[in-house]
């Protein structure tokens, strides 16, 4: 009966989001709309020239390639294509024979077609790695693995298919991620750890901790002042501001619960996992005994889950940080810190982290008295009890 159950989840979820999201188009690349311009795929057939050259002092890599097009209206056409970048960048990205690149296909004035190569092409190296993260997942976690992958490519669709398209017709980002993570949250929870009584205790914990962090990125990003246009996506967020009526606040707020519910759901799931097996150990002990003796193992969880937070919000930023500590305009240390681009990370940082903190004591004091009564509650719900 539960598996029953579980599969007609599994399907209801993925009909709901063929239903919702019938139509689905491809991303055009970051530049201006331009009819006469086309991205297409071709082959290196031949590394023509490749040579470093010192014009002033400055190092440049030159290459000379032929390339075969792949498909589009000029399939099986071949050019000679000639570029010149960076001599590390150059030679760190050094195109060789047989080498798939993305090539920007552009007329001139005189309706001359004019050749760029755009990029490598990656995507036929992607699905190899997504491949061997599969077969990772199987065989450290077995058949139950399966429900873990769908719960991820469920997460992606509500956020790419749904959220983001739903921001950008100018509806509020905040609502929408709220939307969306609730989605996330139940969909892709019993998906993925399947229909048990441990499964909606750390979904309710979650749940919960989730408003708080709500609540929590409200209160930060008002009392810090902050707008959501940082200096790493001002550009970006002013355009779409302008575009779509997008308000960037929501945006960044939005993003804040989106970013912390993932490590919401590890900490709750582990915790009452950890409070059920300590439970059946010993159906008959005090509440007490069980809800502090849970929460000493949760409390070390929090500590190394905290410095994971940490290392990702700082691992995202680096490239910011290494600028402020560049600091060619030689600003004092206290002007750097107040930028809104350090702040939104310090908010992301501490709004995520007080959530995570107040997750486990949620979760462990829900999980410890349904642990105990799990006959009173098999009367009442038993397709939840196992």
């Amino acid at each position: 009966m539960k598996k029953t159950l579980r599969i007609i989840l599994i399907l209801f979820s993925l009909i709901s989001l063929a239903g919702l999201f019938p139509h689905v188009t491809h991303a055009d690349p970051p530049d201006e709309l331009d009819y006469g311009e086309q991205y297409n795929r071709a082959k290196v057939q031949q590394v023509i020239n490749q040579n470093l050259s010192n014009f002033h002092g400055a190092k440049t890599f030159n290459e000379t390639l032929k390339i075969q097009f792949l498909e589009g209206s000029e399939k099986n056409k071949i050019v000679t294509v000639s570029y010149s970048t960076d001599a590390t960048f150059g030679i760190q990205q050094k195109i060789q024979n047989g080498t798939d690149v993305v090539v920007d296909s552009k007329p001139d004035t005189t309706g001359k077609m004019y050749y760029t190569i755009y990029e490598p092409y990656r995507l036929n190296n992607l699905w190899w790695l997504i491949g061997g993260f599969g077969l990772l997942i199987f065989a450290v976690v077995g058949k139950r693995g399966i429900g873990a992958i769908i719960g991820l490519a469920i997460s992606v669709l509500i956020i790419v298919l749904y959220v983001i398209p739903q921001i950008l017709k100018g509806l509020d980002p905040l609502t929408i991620c709220i939307i969306g993570a609730i989605a996330i949250l139940f969909v892709t929870t019993y998906v993925a750890h399947g229909i048990s009584l441990k499964t909606t205790v750390a979904l309710i914990g979650t749940a919960a901790s989730l408003i708080i962090a709500g609540l929590l990125s409200v209160f930060a990003v008002q009392l810090t002042y902050l707008i959501g246009i940082s200096y790493q996506s001002s550009d970006y967020v002013i355009q779409l501001s302008s575009e779509h009526l997008i308000n960037p606040q929501g945006l960044l707020l939005g993003g804040i619960l989106i970013g912390t519910l993932g490590a919401l759901n590890d900490i709750t799931t582990t915790q009452a996992i950890t409070v059920f097996t300590l439970a059946s150990e010993n159906p008959k002990q005090k509440f007490s005994h069980l809800f502090w003796k849970s929460l000493h193992i949760g409390r070390e969880h929090i500590i190394s889950m905290i410095n994971t937070l940490v290392l990702a919000y700082a691992g995202s930023s680096f490239a910011v940080f290494l600028f402020f500590s560049f600091n060619p305009a030689n600003l004092p240390w206290w002007l750097l810190v107040n930028d809104e681009t350090t702040m939104e990370e310090v908010i992301r940082t501490l709004v995520g982290s007080a959530a995570l903190i107040l997750s486990m004591p949620i979760t462990t004091l829900l999980a410890t008295w349904v642990s105990l009564n799990r006959k009173k509650i098999k009367l009442f719900f038993p397709i939840f009890v196992r």
